[in-house]
């Protein structure tokens, strides 16, 4: 209770906030993206040409008639290649809406046809270790440049997304591919590893699909001018700050079968790149965006009923479905090696302090990778013992691994997100109390997601995951047969990714339990909370808003007061 009462009178004070200015929130430090990038040699984003009348940070004016959605979002692409290294709020919401997938994750989380017009699983040609589907595309697809996509460009991309995953985020998209060939000018067969649940269906709507031809010609594997299929094309991309989508004029695809990403209800949509919660509510009241979707409770309650600028604004409230979580790293580069140590760190975190001191109390904590949500979840779960707060046991592990205050110092990876700098600061705090030194190291997502593989980069790293599908799918960051090195813990467990793969072809109970039980006990990932998501839209601008199954507004999906 003291530490609770400590925690708090920091967080109110101002000095949890206050300090992740030093740690790389955008307003200088060792951490901002191009000064870290120049010192570690990863290059910088190149920047598209900004377009005239185009002023940073502030909203363009619409041409006459013209119909503009604004959206605030927290986090900048990085880089516009979908083959790049990595992945990000930022990049997957501009790429839904310029690249395509043979199947789209919908809004609501069920699939739908995009490029594919059929699929199905060939029982003649299948084995448990070799199961064959057959993948029939539209015959009259074309990018944005006019560029036919036939089966050969379907090969080219799935087998260019796993070349470039020599890492480990792209790796895990073609994780259970074993292989893919052209078997006519619109087909072709994708065969997977093992029949998972919903293994085929996640790799069929993650992997984007491109032009051969105008990939390779585009120079720079399209990280600055993407040439999709989408429905929305580039116009304006100015690094940290804003990015804005137009029409595609000549989409392929007909309306009548169009999906969630895939219409064109609103002339241009813009993406403005701010990471502090009371930026986006003065945006929000000054006129400059018409979406928010990250506020957090303080800045989310002025737009609620009652509340000082609620008049013409909606709030739609809902527990978001993406948990807030830390990957340990328990490779032989970190002190988390040992799995004393490992364990010792996550009963000295107290999730209930972290969702007063981030939250503002308006969140809830997890007891599993994954969460209710889940397919696959199990309600005991949330009575079992997933490393609740425990500071005592917390340094009993310590001294039992021989560990004594100044031995090390661990390095806290995070994003500049808000949520996840604030928790990456209390959880320094929290370690402190049991003698742990910790240092708080941000980036801008695209540097972050090159650090977040790199056991070198961290000891924990706060990170961020959609609970929606199966639980076992979500567990393939686990599973370093899906990887070319090692999972996102930094270690190759043959024990651990035998159970995951029972698990995820059986989806038995009792299967997916010990599968569960493992990855707890070896303390490679600990969920920490699901919190409360604040929608706020402009009423006049949006009459009915769609979020997906990660909690990002979805501009081509949403219904406008033009419409």
């Amino acid at each position: 209770m003291k530490l609770m009462k400590r925690v708090m009178a920091i967080a109110l004070s101002g000095a949890v906030i206050a300090s992740m200015t030093a740690c790389g929130s955008g307003s200088g430090g060792s951490s901002s993206t191009d000064s870290t990038a120049a010192a570690s040699g990863a290059p910088a984003a190149t920047a598209a040409p900004q377009q005239p009348g185009t002023q940073t940070g502030t909203s363009a004016p619409a041409a006459p008639g013209e119909k503009v959605v604004r959206i605030a979002a927290t986090s900048d692409p990085g880089s516009l290649g979908t083959f790049d290294e990595g992945s990000s709020s930022g990049r997957w919401n501009v790429l839904s809406y310029t690249y395509e997938t043979l199947l789209s994750l919908e809004a609501d989380g069920s699939y739908g046809y995009m490029l594919a017009k059929s699929y199905k699983k060939l029982p003649e040609k299948s084995t448990p270790t070799h199961v064959v589907y057959e993948i029939e595309l539209y015959d009259y697809i074309k990018d944005s440049q006019g560029n036919p996509i036939t089966a050969d460009d379907v090969v080219f991309s799935y087998e260019e997304c796993l070349n470039n995953g020599s890492g480990n985020q792209h790796t895990a998209l073609t994780g259970n591919m074993d292989s893919i060939e052209k078997t006519g000018d619109y087909t072709v067969e994708l065969a997977c590893n093992k029949e998972a649940a919903g293994a085929v269906e996640r790799m069929m709507s993650r992997v984007h699909v491109v032009s051969k031809k105008a990939y390779e010609a585009s120079g720079d594997c399209m990280r600055t001018q993407p040439v999709g299929t989408g429905a929305y094309v580039v116009d304006n991309w100015v690094t940290g700050s804003s990015l804005s989508l137009v029409k595609n004029e000549n989409y392929w695809q007909k309306e009548e079968l169009r999906g969630d990403f895939q219409r064109q209800n609103t002339d241009r949509i813009e993406y403005y790149f701010v990471t502090e919660s009371a930026q986006m509510a003065i945006g929000l009241e000054t006129g400059t965006y018409d979406v928010v979707t990250t506020l957090n409770y303080t800045n989310a309650s002025r737009f609620m009923e009652g509340g000082a600028s609620a008049e013409g604004f909606d709030v739609t409230r809902l527990r978001d479905s993406i948990i807030q979580q830390m990957w340990v790293n328990r490779s032989e580069d970190s002190p988390l090696h040992d799995v004393r140590i490992a364990q010792a760190v996550l009963y000295a975190i107290d999730v209930d302090a972290l969702i007063q001191v981030v939250l503002e109390g308006h969140g809830e904590p997890e007891y599993c990778y994954g969460s209710d949500i889940s397919i696959g979840y199990q309600d005991k779960w949330a009575t079992e013992d997933y490393y609740g707060y425990d500071p005592e046991k917390a340094r009993a592990l310590l001294a039992e691994a021989g560990f004594q205050p100044g031995d090390f110092t661990l390095t806290i990876l995070c994003d500049t997100d808000e949520i996840r700098s604030k928790t990456a600061q209390t959880i320094q705090l929290l370690l402190a109390d049991v003698g742990i030194q910790a240092e708080v190291t941000s980036f801008e997502q695209a540097l972050w997601n090159t650090y977040q593989t790199d056991t070198q980069k961290f000891d924990l790293n706060i990170s961020y995951n959609t609970t929606s599908g199966h639980i076992t799918a979500l567990w393939n960051q686990l599973n370093s047969r899906q990887y070319a090195e090692h999972n996102m813990a930094g270690v190759r467990d043959d024990k651990l990714d035998d159970l995951l793969d029972k698990a995820a072809i059986s989806q038995d109970p009792a299967d997916i339990d010990e599968a569960k039980q493992y990855m707890t006990q070896q303390a490679y990932h600990y969920s920490l909370f699901h919190k409360q998501a604040n929608y706020v839209t402009r009423s006049q601008v949006v009459s009915r808003p769609v979020f997906d199954t990660r909690g990002n507004f979805v501009p081509t999906a949403s219904e406008y007061t033009w419409n």
